[in-house]
């Protein structure tokens, strides 16, 4: 690779736009073939071939796909799939004060020492490129461009680690292999140091010695194994790395100021539970609890009529409303499960965070959560009642339109998807017996389409839904308009659907219906009837 990269020694030189981002939970969504695209794989496991150079897929894996190159992803059916396409220009002065498009030949797959730190960037690029300030997108850009130079230089191995990056290599090492045995020599070894220049290094730079910082990372983690577990003190501490439940308790007691008993009694207890995300604060309300603080906005309206929950942010979480707050525990969701973001580590300073994996089935987050506030009987009550509720409607479903296909399609204010095996298909297609039409199967959350797409998923059934909604009055007036244009389009009319007249709209109340939780299925359930049996008996 490093031959690879000699030979382009004008890279300083070209001009290099990010023009898209993308995040991806499936294989290869609509992209720019005639631009270049990072792609950057946090999840997956199966094979990439980019013109005809095969490559493993796993997580932690950074590809650069030229302009028009043949690219084929295959991912293994029973695996998840987690990644990001970055598409941009990269273009070469000609001499005459123009610039002109040129492709980087040859460089497939990439070395990234430091993953974590590289993922972050991307997070940061897409959060500021997807903004409407031109501000927040000219700063996308100059990381992007940061980001290249840290790729291709260290892809190059032009120039040796700093002292910054071994330790953060070390760093990286703990919080992966943290369960296991961790030495100050073998952590000296990996950042290439000797031991005691190694530790004087560390608590220049982190503030405290590597091994006083592995114990905290242990002590973090065995935070979230004994709120989301039974299990004794002993499988805890040999969870996390610790030898003997002796030792793991004094230590814990250091750090916290309480023994692990104590620990989980407390914040078992607590009223003081601050929610992140629509997604937990849909299960505490079914559970009967209003969160002590919450994001609040009109995307999820139940968070709006919360009376005492003080509000942490309209859309994401403000780190100095939540650090005002002082919760007890905060409760998030995110997309990975093997990587901590910097913001996760953030909230991790204001207290204790449980962060569940986004992929995961909605009754087992629910039960988690039920779990951590100490409700496991009532979380298992509400789980039977639901049952019964979608079985019942499920039947009368079934003898009033019998077997019907169904497609759930979302309208945004300039976009349209297909809804998947995600968020309303785990009720409508698994509790309630609608069939998914052909192609949907393969549809994990949501795939955006172009109208003309519509034919090739026509369902006996459509379920109207919105998009992106992010709960305002424009974006609300933008959706309708949305699908008055999706009804003025010709092809709409060929739809089987359409033409039956079997179109069901639920788009007027945001997210309150298709939010991924154990309230909003309920409320889901309620509208179904409404929507499929009442209609129809008028």
């Amino acid at each position: 690779m490093s031959k690879v990269l000699d030979q382009y020694r004008q890279f300083p030189s070209y001009i290099y736009k990010l023009q898209t981002v993308q995040y991806a939970d499936q294989v290869l969504p609509r992209y720019d073939a005639t631009l270049h695209s990072l792609l950057l794989f946090k999840e997956a496991k199966g094979q990439i071939i980019i013109n005809g150079n095969r490559y493993d897929l796993h997580q932690q894996k950074v590809f650069l796909v030229p302009p028009h190159a043949s690219l084929k992803i295959m991912i293994e059916s029973d695996s998840r799939t987690e990644y990001y396409i970055l598409s941009f220009h990269v273009l070469q002065p000609d001499g005459q004060g123009h610039f002109v498009p040129i492709e980087l030949l040859g460089l497939y797959e990439l070395h990234v020492a430091h993953f974590r730190w590289f993922a972050d960037r991307v997070r940061e690029i897409q959060d500021k490129h997807d903004q409407e300030n031109l501000w927040d997108q000219m700063k996308a850009n100059v990381i992007f461009q940061e980001l290249l130079i840290h790729l291709f230089k260290e892809d190059a191995q032009e120039q040796k680690p700093d002292m910054n990056q071994a330790i953060a290599a070390t760093l990286d090492h703990m919080e992966q292999h943290y369960a296991t045995s961790i030495t100050r020599n073998q952590l000296a070894e990996i950042a290439g140091m000797s031991a005691d220049y190694y530790s004087r290094a560390f608590k220049k730079v982190v503030g405290k010695s590597p091994m006083e910082h592995l114990t905290e990372i242990r002590i973090t983690q065995s935070k979230q194994v004994l709120l989301l577990s039974n299990d004794s003190f002993r499988s805890v501490a040999q969870q996390v790395g610790f030898s003997d439940e002796f030792y793991f308790s004094r230590k814990f007691k250091a750090v916290t100021g309480r023994s692990p008993k104590s620990y989980i009694h407390n914040i078992r207890y607590s009223n003081k539970i601050a929610s992140l995300k629509h997604l937990l604060t849909g299960h505490l309300v079914a559970l009967g609890i209003e969160p002590y603080a919450a994001v609040i906005n009109n995307a999820y309206p139940i968070t709006t009529q919360f009376e005492h929950t003080i509000p942490i942010g309209d859309n994401k979480p403000d780190l100095e409303k939540l650090m005002n707050a002082q919760p007890d525990l905060i409760v998030t969701c995110e997309f990975r499960d093997f990587e901590k973001s910097q913001k996760e580590k953030m909230y991790e300073q204001i207290a204790p965070t449980i962060t569940l994996p986004f992929f995961e089935d909605w009754r087992v987050h629910f039960q988690t959560i039920a779990r951590i506030v100490g409700k496991d009987q009532e979380a298992q009550v509400w789980l039977e009642q639901y049952a019964d509720i979608a079985q019942l409607l499920r039947q009368q479903l079934k003898n009033k339109l019998g077997q019907r296909s169904l497609l759930i399609l979302g309208v945004g204010e300039s976009k349209i998807c297909i809804y998947g095996k995600r968020n309303l298909g785990a009720v409508l297609y698994n509790d309630l017996g609608f069939i998914m039409p052909a192609g949907v199967e393969n549809i994990a959350h949501y795939y955006e389409i172009q109208p003309e797409e519509l034919i090739h998923y026509d369902a006996d059934c459509i379920l109207i839904t919105p998009f992106q909604h992010d709960g305002t009055v424009g974006m609300q007036a933008g959706i309708e308009q949305g699908i008055f244009r999706l009804c003025a389009d010709p092809l709409w009319q060929r739809l089987q659907a359409v033409q039956t007249q079997s179109v069901y709209e639920m788009y007027t109340t945001q997210h309150m219906h298709t939010c991924y939780n154990s309230y909003s299925h309920l409320m889901l359930l309620e509208k179904v009837r409404q929507l499929f049996l009442d209609k129809n008996d008028k």
